[in-house]
């Protein structure tokens, strides 16, 4: 793996619907160039489906599940504003009054809760309601 291919990665972890030509422009590489390391890249299993198991300074990283309850007469605009917080990698709309379900994924455990307290529990509408760290993923 090499330079371009980390600035290919970088770009897909933005916007992994981003276009070969798009790519291309921003590296500096033909399409038919970032088409082929792509390609490699999925076959090596760092790129899996419009997700990247790659983080760029190789660290672990800590994941962990948040559920909030939502007021559901707000949830527009909770969901827009969750939607800008860079940590949070899946929202789940869950049904009944099961509210929402996220995960979260941050550098380190001492970054948990900075972003609980100054970042989710500050938006209006939201009651957190339990958190989980992810000790294994099974599957």
């Amino acid at each position: 793996m090499d330079i371009v291919d980390l600035k290919i990665l970088e770009l897909l972890k933005d916007n992994s619907r981003m276009s070969f030509n798009d790519i291309s422009l921003n590296v500096g590489k033909t399409e038919a160039t970032i088409r082929r390391r792509v390609k490699k890249l999925t076959e090596d299993g760092i790129i899996k489906k419009f997700t990247i198991d790659y983080t760029v300074d190789n660290k672990p990283r800590t994941r962990a599940t948040v559920k909030v309850e939502p007021d559901f007469k707000e949830i527009k605009r909770i969901l827009k504003e969750l939607l800008e917080i860079e940590e949070i990698t899946d929202i789940w709309r869950l049904s009944g009054d099961c509210g929402l379900f996220m995960r979260v994924e941050i550098p380190s455990i001492e970054n948990f809760n900075p972003l609980i307290e100054e970042k989710i529990s500050q938006i209006k509408g939201v009651k957190i309601v339990e958190t989980c760290f992810i000790t294994d993923v099974i599957k």
